[in-house]
């Protein structure tokens, strides 16, 4: 058997695009994760559907696996031949444990690997305006761990002694013993103080005060874990640069997949919003029906895709039969949608007709311009897509053969995940990219995406959502992900 190897990386402090990209590939190409709570678990769905997903579970009180489990499991996967992700939230050599990892690892013989994380201690406090360090007012600091307090009496005479930057990590069920202990010492009740959660997130909030009353503001503003505690006079410097970010503190979900929900969620995070994206359908190919259509191929004269996915597994059914784009000589195709065509064009094939505007409303009113009643047309569709092409074809004597390429099932892996995300109310806006992902993110949710802001990508979309009893928010102009992306920017612009 090959031997295993266990990389241990840090995933950054929460926001997404402060993953190292070393870290990412990782995830991506792991055979199990071992992943905490903080900062870890967000990057799960990048991961391969076979990934064995294990949560450490690690937060105050409530440890799912204490450290000596963790480091059995990481041993044990490891003897087992396999890609072992240890994924830690921050950076794993700073109060992450991961140093005790490695000496596990090291002492079973078992090869072994550190990724570096960015730390909570200065990204969040950046996220925050407030620079660890500054010329004119600290040019040094000092990080302490809030979990010594716990069995362990802190130095506070020597703390309070030190100059420039103090910054405390997981430290707010200890902040008023904190606070106490250093003033007592001599440190000034007037120190300027700030607390910060969730930092780096949408979900981030901080409180500024004094040090003698920073504990008792937090507790009022119902603070908690995960916080970063940050004291001296930088915090006089605090700068709000979110202003330049309209969109941060929502998160936005992304009802879809593939390249146009990458492309929506990269212009949403250009405006500082937190995305996740989450497909709430699976595709199930239909072999049988496309494998016969493509034998009967040269009986038509038109092709017609309306989606992405009907055009990748229309070419994946070819390249099984041996069947490449010659066999489409003399057969025109009509594509709807801008991700559509450009599927069919990377395969080195132009694209006859597209109608000006993305839906089958405006393809059926252009189809008079093109066909005749010699004209057969191949249509591999979802079982779920619009009929209007259908009925237009009938009308105008034209024989269109719709074939279902695919069907579109309910998503069942991270389904419970959402769910709870839903009740807990973590989401601000989901986008639906299609009807069919609004039919089935209903269905999944409940009642509870109705407390969300709904954006549509076009008509069809729409109407799905309003007959669920949802409200519409905004809706994209143009029906592409650019368009969607705009219109959620709208709206929460003002």
């Amino acid at each position: 058997m090959e031997a295993g190897r266990v990389y241990i990386a840090g995933a950054g402090p929460g926001d997404e695009k402060l993953i190292s990209v070393g870290a990412l590939e990782l995830v991506k190409q792991a055979d199990v994760i071992v992943y905490d709570r903080l900062g870890a678990k967000r990057f799960l769905h990048y991961a391969n559907e076979s990934c064995e997903l294990i949560n450490a579970g690690k937060q105050p009180l409530h440890h799912r696996l204490n450290q000596s489990q963790i480091n059995a499991v990481l041993i044990e996967k490891a003897k087992q031949g396999k890609k072992v992700l240890r994924l830690k939230g921050g950076d794993p050599f700073l109060f992450g444990r991961g140093g005790e990892e490695c000496e596990a690892l090291e002492k079973e013989g078992i090869a072994f690997e550190v990724i570096p994380g960015i730390s909570s201690f200065y990204s969040v406090c950046a996220y925050a305006g407030i620079p660890v360090t500054h010329r004119e007012f600290a040019s040094s600091f000092h990080v302490f761990t809030g979990h010594r307090a716990e069995n362990e009496t802190m130095d506070y005479a020597s703390m309070a002694k030190m100059e420039g930057t103090l910054v405390f990590l997981m430290s707010m069920k200890h902040l008023e013993e904190i606070s106490k202990g250093l003033i007592a010492a001599g440190k000034a009740k007037d120190t300027p103080v700030c607390a910060i959660q969730w930092g780096t997130t949408s979900r981030q909030k901080s409180m500024t005060a004094r040090l003698e009353e920073i504990a008792q503001k937090t507790k009022e503003a119902k603070m908690g874990h995960p916080s970063v505690v940050i004291m001296g006079d930088v915090v006089k410097q605090k700068m709000d640069w979110q202003k330049y970010r309209p969109l941060f503190g929502k998160h936005i979900l992304l009802a879809g997949h593939g390249e146009s929900a990458l492309e929506a969620k990269k212009m949403l995070q250009q405006q500082g919003a937190e995305v996740s994206i989450y497909s709430a359908i699976e595709i199930v190919e239909k072999q049988q029906n496309i494998a016969q259509a493509i034998a009967d191929l040269k009986k038509y004269t038109w092709l017609f895709f309306t989606s992405v996915n009907s055009v990748e597994l229309f070419f994946e059914a070819m390249k099984r039969q041996k069947k490449d784009i010659r066999q489409l000589w003399g057969i025109r195709i009509f594509c709807i949608g801008e991700k559509t065509k450009e599927a069919v064009e990377k395969r080195g094939i132009f694209v006859d007709r597209v109608p000006k505007e993305y839906n089958s409303k405006s393809g059926a009113l252009e189809m008079e311009c093109f066909l005749t009643q010699k004209d057969k047309i191949l249509f591999p569709a979802s079982e779920l897509a619009s009929n209007i092409l259908e009925k237009k074809a009938r009308q105008m004597g034209v024989e269109m053969v719709r074939i279902t390429a695919y069907e579109n099932h309910m998503a069942q892996r991270g389904k419970m995940h959402l769910k709870n995300a839903f009740e807990k109310g973590v989401f601000d806006g989901v986008g639906f990219f299609s009807s069919s992902q609004v039919k089935n993110m209903f269905l999944l949710a409940g009642e509870d995406i109705k407390n969300c802001q709904l954006f549509a990508i076009g008509e069809a979309t729409e109407q799905a959502i309003l007959q669920r009893g949802g409200q519409i928010k905004g809706k994209a102009n143009i029906s592409t992900a650019k368009g969607l992306a705009e219109a959620i920017c709208n709206y929460y612009k003002g």
